[in-house]
């Protein structure tokens, strides 16, 4: 069959092979050095493959059996948490007095990154939820799904909190770090 990877934000179609899995057509991606930067591999069973010097960067892993894979000098982790990291931040810079708040949205489940609006809502949206204001309202903050602080928040989903969700625990480990920089307390606990 046809196995068409696709890049997660745009639909594109990354690479296009003849295989039975998509562990197969990952492998023959990499072998013709194709460029999976922002793949959609969501649930993928990626056991054993060799992902060594993938860019994988922007990649939709959620889900994703890595068990065994060679991942040696794959741009994926180190390089990709410290760019989601660093505008997480510029993010948390751009609202300083919403960020208890956000804090508060984590731990409670009250996240989702898919939507700008709604009680559960994305990056952006959950600090105007916060301000008490829409999410198109906040002038040094203009919603922008591209960037890496609304990608990493695109896996977060309403009820996810630190404790059942990976990407929700980053979210709050970078926050708590920002705020214990400042000198911010952390909310108690609802």
């Amino acid at each position: 069959m046809i196995i068409e990877i696709k890049n997660r934000w745009t639909g594109a179609v990354l690479f296009s092979v003849e295989a039975e899995t998509l562990h197969q057509a990952v492998e023959a991606a990499l072998a013709q050095g194709a460029n999976l930067y922002g793949a959609n591999l969501y649930g993928a069973n990626l056991y054993g493959a060799n992902l060594r010097s993938a860019n994988l960067r922007s990649a939709n892993l959620e889900g994703a059996n890595l068990r065994s894979a060679n991942l040696y000098g794959a741009l994926n982790a180190a390089h990709a948490l410290a760019d989601y990291r660093e505008d997480i931040r510029k993010v948390l810079d751009s609202a300083p007095s919403e960020v208890p708040g956000l804090l508060q949205a984590l731990w409670d489940g009250k996240v989702d990154g898919t939507t700008y609006h709604g009680e559960c809502a994305c990056l952006v949206g959950t600090i105007a939820n916060v301000r008490r204001c829409s999410y198109d309202a906040i002038p040094e903050l203009k919603p922008d799904s591209s960037r890496p602080a609304e990608q990493w928040f695109l896996n977060i989903r309403k009820g996810d909190t630190p404790v059942t969700n990976p990407a929700s625990a980053f979210a709050c480990a970078v926050v708590a770090e920002w705020m214990h920089e400042r000198g911010i307390s952390a909310p108690v606990r609802r």
